[in-house]
């Protein structure tokens, strides 16, 4: 953390190339000798110097993730960083490898991280810092909370009694593989929201609690590896939102103010370890960020999974916020998807209009004086005619204009 912060801290456009080379440097220098020393307090200083270089590179190639990737590389990125860790903790245990050959993996990892970092251009960075950066937008906060969220509940799971391994049943592990995996195809093929893996996340996360209370240990174990996915919907959303809404000076703070508090929730749990039960430290932090998770639903929905520029997410890169940032906010509102674009009959409009006024199929059919078979029928077509598939992407496309919508249709503006 010391590492990481010492050097992002002084990094700027147009020094970090530069930075990210020294951090690969020291990296390097601290890993070859800690590699072949024996443990000592040489071995010991030599590590120090090593893992303050890796949170270097960490906190330069953040930037990287941020500014230089587009959404489809983070979320495949983050995608298979996920899944490489769940092999490499598959096969820790599992598999026994020599001392030796454990060396040479973490030798060939280090050194890529290395090369990459040492292959850092300083004209890829140029451009960044001249974005426009009103106010932290509310989304941001949003993905510190589920960023919070993630590293608390894991690191409070490294300590519980109801998530250690049994044994040495590679099946279970396989089988934890195989959700993990099952939930980033699902997300790719069906392209639901990432809202769909935030809340496979907070569930497994309590699931995983109520699994091991109730007698079935392996099933606790198995909803713990599926949280995992948290990592996949951190990295992912945290590296989109802060493309659009943040300008090198921004993510600079929010990256020297995430590795203090990742570094403060390691010491906590120690610190709580000492006066209560690890388990009751994890289900309490589960059962506290879960609740805060249902009452926060509201303001998820609005301003970040199915706010206007939430379809981005989707897309293969975001818009900079700076791009519209010198129109005003009735300007933006006036760019929305309009009833009157769509190729909807009269009657369907009236249907989307109720929709969005949170009503059921059934609800809606008093008010139009149909049958529920009626509405879905209509619904059916609303859906085909707008190439959506949800309720969900209803809301994507009209969700926060609707009381707006529904005004224009009571006066006779619209429809």
């Amino acid at each position: 953390v010391l590492g990481a912060m010492g050097m992002f801290a002084f990094t700027k456009e147009k020094n970090i190339a530069d930075i990210s080379k020294a951090a690969a440097v020291m990296t390097m220098a601290g890993f070859l000798p800690w590699l072949i020393l024996q443990d000592g307090m040489i071995s010991l200083i030599s590590g120090v110097i090593f893992m303050a270089g890796v949170g270097g590179c960490m906190s330069c190639s953040s930037f990287s993730f941020v500014f230089l990737l587009n959404n489809s590389e983070r979320f495949y990125g983050s995608a298979l960083i996920v899944l490489f860790l769940s092999v490499v903790e598959l096969c820790d245990g599992y598999i026994r490898l020599p001392g030796t050959l454990i060396k040479f993996f973490v030798f060939l990892m280090i050194a890529a991280l290395c090369l990459c970092m040492f292959l850092s251009d300083s004209k890829d960075y140029t451009g960044t810092g001249s974005r426009a950066v009103k106010k932290l937008d509310r989304s941001i906060w949003l993905v510190l909370f589920i960023f919070t969220a993630y590293f608390a509940i894991r690191i409070t799971g490294f300590y519980a009694p109801a998530f250690e391994r049994h044994g040495s049943e590679f099946l279970l592990g396989l089988i934890s593989f195989t959700l993990l995996l099952c939930c980033v195809i699902v997300q790719v093929l069906l392209k639901k929201s990432v809202w769909t893996l935030c809340n496979v996340f907070f569930i497994t996360s309590i699931l995983s609690h109520v699994s091991w209370y109730a007698g079935m240990p392996r099933t606790a174990y198995l909803f713990s590896e599926v949280k995992e996915v948290g990592l996949l919907i951190t990295f992912f959303l945290l590296g989109c939102v802060t493309n659009k809404f943040c300008n090198f000076r921004i993510h600079k703070i929010l990256v020297l103010s995430s590795m203090p508090l990742v570094a403060i929730l390691y010491l906590g749990i120690d610190v709580l370890n000492s006066y209560m039960p690890t388990q009751t430290i994890a289900v309490v932090t589960a059962a506290v960020f879960f609740v805060l998770f249902l009452l926060l639903s509201p303001a998820f929905s609005q301003y970040l999974f199915f706010a206007d520029w939430s379809k981005e997410f989707r897309q293969v890169t975001m818009t900079p916020y700076a791009a519209g940032s010198s129109q005003s906010d009735e300007a933006v509102q006036g760019t929305r998807t309009s009833l009157d674009d769509t190729k909807l009959t009269t009657r369907e409009k009236q249907v989307v209009l109720l929709l969005l006024q949170g009503m059921t199929l059934r609800q809606v059919a008093p008010e139009l004086g149909l049958t529920p078979s009626t509405v879905s029928t209509y619904s059916k077509s609303i859906y085909k005619k707008l190439g959506i598939n949800s309720r969900a992407e209803l809301f994507i496309m009209f969700g926060n204009h609707s009381s707006k919508l529904f005004q224009e249709f009571e006066d006779g503006k619209q429809i």
